[in-house]
């Protein structure tokens, strides 16, 4: 007997569609319209390059965005992490040198998001109270340890990782590469990523299977750390300095926009890392474009957040042309 086939109607192929190749089409229509728009600036090989090495800085920062995300939480605070974790690094390096202080720098990232989970769990604070509060906190600290003072790295081995080059490509293309790799292995590949899922699905449901729900929500929030420590090594060395009050600023909203763009539903349970990939380069090309044509800094704010909302409103119209609920 012949197995029936399902097709499907027009909405749920035209939401497939959307899903699959409309970030791809976003990416080349910006690509596009700033080439013509500045024809010999924008569209030149050294500026894609350098603009895929900039993008580095928030796609990494994505990736612990995207599980923490997948999971039904969200990390506001990461911005002000980077700066404390980035400041710390980049002064200890001044002694120690730059190799102590990158460890220093992920090393202090890591407590501190690990810090963040252990509030969200174990003292049942909401992840949006909790990370509001350290994404001030974090900030004043970085002041206080700092006095208001820029830590500026010239350490050979620190300004190499985010300016160096190796076979023609800048470094920080291959780590983020590298990091995109052990995330994809860990969220398809291993038990975590299941973990992870299930409880961003139905966390209760997920307790019930004998997920230790708190641990995973624990794990995410340190991953989050592990990336934006990451991305503190590469944004001090592509900047020279790591400034307290300067470093991450408005660099959350970059980091969500990226995920959100990127197919992850707010509501938890299902994301796309190499969606969360495409959204950062959307986000650095068009930022990179404005810069370029000399947009005003305000306006480029403005656009920052109507890709925002636009992100949220495409992910709705993708789950209801499918049939599914966010």
């Amino acid at each position: 007997m012949a197995k029936a086939k399902v097709g499907l109607t027009p909405k749920q192929r035209a939401g497939n569609f959307l899903g699959s190749f409309g970030l791809i089409i976003i990416l080349l229509i910006i690509f596009g319209f700033f080439s013509l728009l500045i024809p010999g600036l924008y569209f030149t090989w050294p500026n894609l390059l350098d603009m895929i090495r900039f993008s580095s800085y928030v796609g990494i920062g994505a990736i612990g965005m995207t599980f923490c995300i997948m999971t039904g939480s969200f990390d506001i605070s990461v911005g002000s992490m980077l700066a404390l974790a980035g400041v710390m690094g980049a002064s200890v390096a001044l002694n120690s040198g730059g190799v102590v202080g990158v460890l220093i720098t992920i090393a202090v990232a890591i407590l501190l998001g690990f810090i963040n989970g252990l509030f969200v769990t174990k003292l049942k604070i909401p992840a949006f109270i909790t990370t509001l509060g350290m994404l001030f906190i974090f900030r004043a600290i970085a002041y206080i340890y700092t006095n208001n003072n820029p830590q500026y790295i010239q350490d050979r081995f620190w300004i190499f990782l985010g300016n160096g080059n190796f076979l023609g490509l800048p470094l920080p293309i291959y780590i983020m590469a590298f990091c995109y790799l052990i995330a994809y292995l860990m969220l398809r590949k291993a038990p975590i990523g299941r973990y992870i899922l299930a409880v961003g699905t139905n966390s209760r449901a997920a307790a019930l299977s004998g997920i230790n729900v708190d641990n995973v929500k624990i794990l995410v929030f340190t991953l989050v750390g592990l990336f934006v420590g990451v991305s503190a090594v590469l944004n001090g060395s592509m900047l020279g300095a790591a400034n307290p009050g300067m470093m991450g600023d408005g660099w959350e909203f970059q980091v969500i926009t990226a995920v959100v763009l990127g197919g992850t539903a707010l509501a938890g349970g299902s994301g796309s890392l190499g969606g969360t990939l495409l959204a950062a380069l959307i986000i650095i090309f068009l930022k990179t474009g404005m810069s370029n044509a000399q947009v005003n800094s305000y306006w480029q704010q403005v656009a920052t957040g109507l890709v925002l909302i636009v992100a949220v409103s495409l992910n709705k119209l993708k789950f209801w042309l499918i049939g599914q609920t966010q």
